[in-house]
């Protein structure tokens, strides 16, 4: 009788264990020893209520995040690249593609997909016997988004009264890229724009590289929720709305633009640090 129980326990355990799905255990491209959803199960942490009557000051800046920089290299992993994430989810129509900052016009899937792509001229011959003789044809050539290198973030820095915090809220994310014009490459400019709103979910539930424990991934969430990001300031409100570049003694002059991102981040550092008494 023992025996007998003893073979049905084992009979029952190899067919629970043949019944599992391996393909849990297979995440962002890659195989684990065990079933990893914290991540993909992680909701989006909503920011405190704000009213406008507690917002003492605000100051609204876009800062440029380069994906080539060391520490925004986890960007760049090659199971899960941020720009695959976006563009992907652009293309399906996921998420709506703003033509500005200013979150209103918007690019239709259909013009989005052209968004970004390249025209380009090729012979085709025409007599099977002179291959010179053809004409030139214009062929669009797709978006590429491995070209997509850089980040800009659209933010407003506010000190919150009844909390007594200065913080900053990003509220836009855009994918920039450099457009080329008869093969030579222009300024960067944004792909598009995409509402933070709306893409805290899908980046919540997205992998990230973590580069001191494998065990404890973050989202991409994470990433700009808890700033472990470098960047630099390229805009800052001004009368002329223009960005640092665009100023006549910053043209041109990348050093002198750098300082001048430097000078704005140390002064709302200096706000900050004069709200308080020690």
């Amino acid at each position: 009788m023992k025996k007998l129980i003893y073979i049905l326990v084992i009979f029952f355990s190899v067919d629970l264990s043949a019944q599992v799905n391996y393909s849990d255990f297979i995440t962002s491209g890659e195989a684990t020893s065990y079933k990893k959803q914290a991540v993909r199960e992680r909701p989006v942490i909503a920011y405190p209520y704000l009213r406008e009557a507690d917002v003492k000051f605000s100051r609204r800046v876009i800062r440029c995040i380069d994906s080539r920089q060391k520490m925004n290299k986890q960007l760049e992993w090659p199971r899960m690249p941020l720009r695959r994430v976006l563009y992907e989810s652009l293309v399906k129509g996921d998420l709506v593609a703003y033509k500005n900052d200013s979150l209103l016009p918007f690019y239709n899937t259909e013009d989005f997909q052209r968004r970004g792509g390249s025209e380009i001229i090729v012979f085709y011959p025409t007599d099977p016997e002179d291959p010179t003789i053809g004409v030139d044809s214009p062929v669009n050539v797709p978006f590429d988004y491995e070209k997509i290198k850089k980040y800009w973030i659209l933010e407003d820095w506010i000190f919150d009264y009844k909390h007594s915090v200065f913080k900053p809220r990003i509220l836009a994310l855009a994918p920039i890229f450099a457009p080329s014009y008869g093969g030579a490459p222009s300024r960067d400019q944004p792909l598009c724009w995409i509402n933070m709103d709306q893409l805290r979910p899908l980046l919540a539930g997205t992998e990230m590289f973590n580069r001191y424990n494998d065990a404890a991934r973050l989202s991409y969430d994470d990433f700009f929720q808890m700033r472990i990001f470098d960047s630099y300031i390229i805009y800052e409100s001004n009368v002329f709305d223009n960005k640092i570049s665009e100023f006549t003694e910053y043209q041109d002059d990348g050093v002198a633009s750098l300082l001048k991102s430097d000078e704005i981040k140390n002064d709302l550092f200096i706000f900050e640090h004069d709200l308080w008494q020690y």
